[in-house]
């Protein structure tokens, strides 16, 4: 699936069917998603769409220590309810708008929790860029999910989400 750049900017809120994502620093609209879940082996190479979640529960919205407020604020039909989505790529950037072949409709999920300690400090600032990820890691702002993997701050789903990105957000 290929998702296709609008021209008009969107509102400030993302309407019922679309939802923020962050890629390279900006922040992006995807539109409204299939989930596959135990997906076949080809589609599991798809690039990575981070979900990064955040130590907080409820169903009210949060305002975290710092005055950030998380992109699903909350999303109480998915597993994590307060997150945000990082992704690799997103039209327009990298080599011919394909953000280095890293743009694509489909996005391997990929589960990430913040540390309590970082998120719930002053100086909190989420992770817009899948360049600064392993620097969080080494920083110990995510927390350790994954004892026994190859990775201890992430997991690799075999979900697959169908979600182009289709413009820029305005804010």
């Amino acid at each position: 699936m290929v998702g296709v750049l609008a021209l008009a900017p969107v509102s400030a809120q993302a309407s019922p069917n679309t939802e923020l994502a962050y890629a390279d620093g900006q922040t992006y609209v995807m539109l409204g998603a299939t989930l596959v879940t135990n997906a076949s082996p080809g589609v599991l190479d798809a690039p990575p769409l981070y979900i990064l979640g955040y130590p907080v529960t409820g169903t009210e919205p949060v305002t975290l220590p710092s005055g950030y407020q998380p992109q699903c604020n909350p999303c109480l039909q998915e597993p994590v309810h307060y997150h945000d989505h990082l992704l690799t790529g997103a039209p327009g950037l990298g080599t011919s708008g394909t953000a280095f072949g890293n743009y694509a409709g489909p996005w391997r999920i990929v589960i990430m929790m913040y540390s309590y300690a970082y998120a719930m400090s002053k100086s909190f600032k989420p992770v817009t860029s899948d360049d600064q990820l392993a620097t969080a890691e080494a920083a110990r702002d995510f927390k350790v999910i994954n004892p026994m993997g190859s990775n201890l701050y992430q997991i690799w789903t075999k979900n697959v989400l169908i979600c182009p990105v289709i413009t820029l957000h305005s804010s």
